[in-house]
């Protein structure tokens, strides 16, 4: 049912990753204190000196909304306990490469460009998006397992 515990936290997962679009994820400073630039979880901000330098983060959008849609799919296959097991290891692991794309884009724009990286408070809502689905998980399982109970009994 869509009513379920895990529904919320998996609504709470595709919140958190949503989060991370209005966020600051990562900040690039420059030599020049008038160049800087800000990543957020799907475009950057950059200052008019500082623009051509950064390219748009096609990578770290795609897996933004790969966090965000995925939960909120997953919602909806409450029929098939074990499959929805699956979807939200899926979506586990695509929080984790989440962090691994947002690395990899900020060390190749810190070298191309040459500015220092400081990471920012946008980078706790994909930990909070998995955390959300590690609940999820625990109460999908939960599910199963009383659902097994009651099939031995009858």
């Amino acid at each position: 049912m869509i009513q379920r515990i895990q529904s919320i936290y998996l609504l709470l997962a595709g919140i958190f990753a949503a989060l991370a679009c209005a966020a600051p994820c990562a900040l690039f400073t420059g030599a020049q204190h008038e160049a800087s630039c800000t990543l957020y979880g799907c475009h950057y901000a950059a200052e008019p000196a500082a623009e051509a330098l950064f390219t748009y983060p096609f990578g770290v959008t795609l897996m933004t909304a790969l966090c965000t849609a995925l939960p909120l799919i997953v919602i909806f296959g409450y029929k098939n306990r074990k499959r929805q097991i699956s979807h939200v290891n899926l979506a586990m692991l695509m929080a984790v490469a989440w962090y691994a794309v947002c690395a990899a884009y900020c060390f190749a724009a810190a070298n191309r460009t040459g500015f220092e990286v400081a990471p920012s408070f946008g980078l706790v809502f994909p930990a909070l998006s998995l955390l959300a689905l590690y609940l999820a998980k625990r109460g999908i399982k939960h599910d199963e397992a009383l659902v097994r109970a009651a099939d031995r009994i009858r």
